[in-house]
């Protein structure tokens, strides 16, 4: 077992609080390295994941400036690992779709690209020029959407992000965060 692995599983069993003070200390842990460890552990990535909804996302970044784009990566990452490994989630990805996600509460920017020639999502820090979909919202919501702790469709119209750009290709991500929501629990 790696000492990234082992780091991980003791984030499981962390405190809340604990839990936001050891990320960061795990995310510079796996820097470079989040491909190798998902590819190994796609469960325990999806179950880090998990748990990190549990932290307040905008004051982990305000404390961790530093850690931002890293926490992003991994995130991202790892999911494009999963969507690899998951023929369900590949099934979902029909259009080529381009999202910069920005939050209001907190330095947080990202992006993601779907692409459906070669069925993937890829994904990091900082933002696309001319994206298809641009949404912005609380840090929290804007992981919600990627991890499936916010319905797409029920978070636009519940307003809680902000979404700019046609909507009907934001409904054609909606599936796809939709299958991947399964991996992170």
């Amino acid at each position: 077992m790696t000492e990234a692995t082992t780091y991980a599983e003791d984030l499981l069993d962390a405190s809340t609080d604990d839990l936001a003070d050891e990320l960061s200390g795990f995310l510079a842990d796996v820097d470079g390295e989040t491909e190798a460890f998902v590819r190994a552990n796609p469960e325990l990535f999806g179950a880090v994941v998990g748990r990190m909804e549990e932290i307040d996302i905008a004051a982990f970044v305000d404390a961790n400036p530093e850690t931002a784009d890293g926490f992003q990566d991994f995130l991202w990452t790892g999911t494009q690992v999963l969507v690899e490994n998951d023929e369900s989630v590949r099934e979902q990805i029909t259009q080529d779709i381009t999202v910069n996600f920005e939050a209001d509460d907190c330095a947080m920017a990202g992006h993601l690209e779907v692409d459906a020639a070669s069925e993937t999502l890829t994904g990091g820090a900082g933002i696309l020029e001319d994206p298809i979909l641009e949404i912005e919202g609380p840090a929290d919501n804007l992981v919600g959407l990627i991890t499936g702790d916010i319905d797409p469709v029920q978070g636009f119209m519940s307003q809680q992000y902000e979404l700019d750009g046609p909507v009907h290709v934001g409904t054609q991500l909606a599936p796809i965060m939709g299958a991947l929501s399964e991996h992170y629990e």
